[in-house]
C-alpha cells in the first residue's frame, strides 16, 4: 500500500495490468488449496477459479441446487442455471427447454420483416437453418 500506483483505487484502476501483474506473481507461489485456506484464515471470501467441467462439481453450487438436469426431447440431458432468486409468492421455474439452434430462426426473421421469399433464399444459401423457411 506504501506504492503510490496501489495506494487507492483511482490509482490501482489506472495501474490494473501492473495490479495484474503483480497478482498473477504472487498466486503462482502456492497452489489454489493453499491460497483458498490461507483467505480461509483471513475471513476473505474466496473461491477457486473454475473450467467449464469443474464447475459443475462445485461443492457450493451443488449444495444450493444452482443447477437443474432436463431432458430434452432430441438433445438428451441439458443441464440449466436455477434461476438465480426465489420468490414465496412467484416461484421461479424453467417452463421450457431451450431452443435447437435455428428453431426460432423463421419467426425471428419474419419479425424482422423479410418475406417468405427472402427467407427461403437465405436457407438455401445456409445463412440461416434449413427450417426457417418451413417455419
Amino acid at each position: 500500500m506504501k506504492d503510490p500506483r496501489f495506494a487507492t483505487l483511482q490509482a490501482r484502476t489506472e495501474h490494473s495490468t501492473e495490479v495484474y501483474a503483480f497478482l498473477d506473481a504472487i498466486f503462482r507461489t502456492r497452489t489454489t488449496a493453499q491460497w483458498l485456506e490461507l483467505l480461509e484464515k483471513a475471513d476473505v471470501p474466496a473461491g477457486p477459479l473454475h473450467t467449464l467441467e469443474s464447475l459443475l462439481d462445485d461443492e457450493h453450487l451443488q449444495a444450493v441446487g444452482f443447477f437443474e438436469r432436463h431432458e430434452h426431447p432430441t438433445e438428451g440431458t441439458v443441464v440449466s442455471l436455477r434461476p438465480p432468486s426465489r420468490w414465496s409468492k412467484t416461484p421461479l421455474a424453467i417452463d421450457r427447454l431451450p431452443p435447437r439452434l435455428g428453431q426460432h430462426s423463421g419467426e425471428i426473421l419474419r419479425e424482422a420483416g423479410f418475406t417468405p421469399a427472402e427467407i427461403t433464399a437465405m436457407a438455401a444459401a445456409g445463412a440461416t437453418s434449413p427450417d426457417a423457411a418451413r417455419n
